[in-house]
């Protein structure tokens, strides 16, 4: 059950999450090569973090940004394999992404195309609550770590963006938080409401 309300002092019950993709629009067939999720459920930790293989060659261009090559998801489960287990990991858990909607934009589609039922997805973004509440120099993922001081491993790998999101959440919430913005709403994603250029 998603909560009608996010307590921006306690992280829990949140699902952190990247994908890597062949390319930016799922209307033009690009699909999901990597999926990482951290989830935090009453304090435990449980990740899932996979290479998927998007039965379709990895453009150059996508391959020049994460580093993720045919050969290296040509033994890995196509989406349909693990799409159950998505949706499961999912279900019934707030979703915080950067840019979150180009994230779930691409999940709700697989798991559309896998031909079982989509979980209801509740979603923090942190880009907007970035652009919202703060004046950062740039609001891109790496930019604000490396402000916060935050040790970024590695750029453009699911879960290594993923990392780099939950630590920049954690000093976003708690900005908040010590800031008197007690509560956020998650927001409802519709896919319906995004850009037919996605």
């Amino acid at each position: 059950m998603i909560p009608a309300s996010f307590k921006t002092n306690l992280i829990n019950n949140l699902v952190f999450l990247d994908v890597e993709t062949t390319g930016l629009s799922v209307s033009k067939g690009s699909k999901i090569c990597e999926l990482a999720m951290l989830k935090i459920e009453d304090g435990k930790e449980t990740v899932f973090n996979k290479l998927i293989n998007p039965l379709m060659p990895i453009p150059k261009e996508c391959y020049d940004i994460h580093g993720i090559t045919d050969e290296m998801v040509a033994n890995c489960p196509s989406f349909y394999e693990v799409a159950n287990e998505v949706a499961e990991f999912i279900n019934g858990f707030v979703l915080v992404g950067h840019n979150a909607k180009f994230d779930l934009h691409f999940i709700s589609s697989e798991i559309k195309c896998s031909g079982i039922i989509s979980p209801e997805m509740y979603y923090l973004d942190t880009l907007k609550i970035a652009r919202q509440y703060f004046s950062f120099e740039s609001n891109k993922l790496g930019a604000i770590a490396e402000i916060l001081g935050i040790d970024v491993k590695e750029h453009h790998r699911a879960m290594a963006d993923v990392i780099t999101t939950k630590q920049v959440a954690e000093y976003l919430f708690g900005s908040l938080y010590r800031k008197g913005v007690d509560y956020l709403e998650p927001e409802y994603f519709e896919q319906a409401l995004l850009s037919k250029n996605m």
